[in-house]
């Protein structure tokens, strides 16, 4: 009876540990910065660098950089993928992969960062890629285009930007469009120091349980 009930009580630890990590954003999966449906595709006739301006509405850290995968099967050439601030300092950078060695989630290819860069709330960056013919770019205005963008960040009218070359540059063109779609990026939110001591307060409360309940 004894173990019964002991394992009883940690079945409800456990549901309560899970329970718990769900609930608190130190723990929150990382996630796209935006996502759209109905944008148009351009196969680039010369080397361009395409992206677009946004705002960090909260302090988040940037994973992961990605290109979009036009038929989810793999990309024709690699492709540089930079974070800039507004003065053109690249800030952070990755190359995803040709083919299909980028992690896809969505329909963008993905390589993660060597280390995190935290986005400060309330400052805005320019996000881009380097493309070339093949792969091309994505584009389009809202609407017709659906635009979805997560929390942490937004994104506002006529943030496309763009730049000839021959590698990645900080574009500062503007073509008309709300976005370039080539680019995206994987954000995870910046806990509060209030966050930790929840959980750890957490954690501590179901340790003490687990030793009430063996003695």
């Amino acid at each position: 009876m004894k173990n019964l009930l002991i394992a009883g009580s940690n079945g409800r630890v456990m549901l309560a540990v899970i329970a718990f990590c769900c609930a608190s954003p130190v723990l929150a999966l990382d996630t796209p910065a935006y996502s759209v449906t109905g944008s148009d595709f351009f196969g680039s006739d010369r080397p361009v660098t395409v992206g677009f301006k946004f705002t960090a509405e909260s302090a988040s850290n940037l994973t992961a950089l990605g290109y979009h995968d036009e038929g989810l099967d793999g990309l024709f050439n690699a492709h540089d993928v930079g974070l800039y601030d507004l003065s053109g300092t690249l800030l952070s950078s990755a190359t995803v992969p040709g083919g299909t060695t980028g992690d896809l989630i969505g329909e963008y290819r993905y390589v993660t960062l060597g280390s995190a860069y935290t986005l400060t709330a309330g400052t805005e960056y320019v996000l881009a890629a380097h493309t070339t013919a093949g792969d091309g770019y994505r584009f389009g205005t809202v609407p017709p285009i659906t635009l979805t963008v997560d929390p942490l960040i937004s994104i506002g009218d006529d943030a496309s930007r763009y730049v000839y070359g021959p590698g990645l540059a900080f574009p500062t063109a503007f073509a008309g469009y709300d976005i370039y779609a080539t680019p995206n990026m994987l954000l995870s939110p910046v806990p509060e120091p209030e966050t930790y001591a929840l959980l750890l307060a957490g954690l501590g409360l179901i340790g003490f349980s687990l030793r009430n309940k063996k003695a």
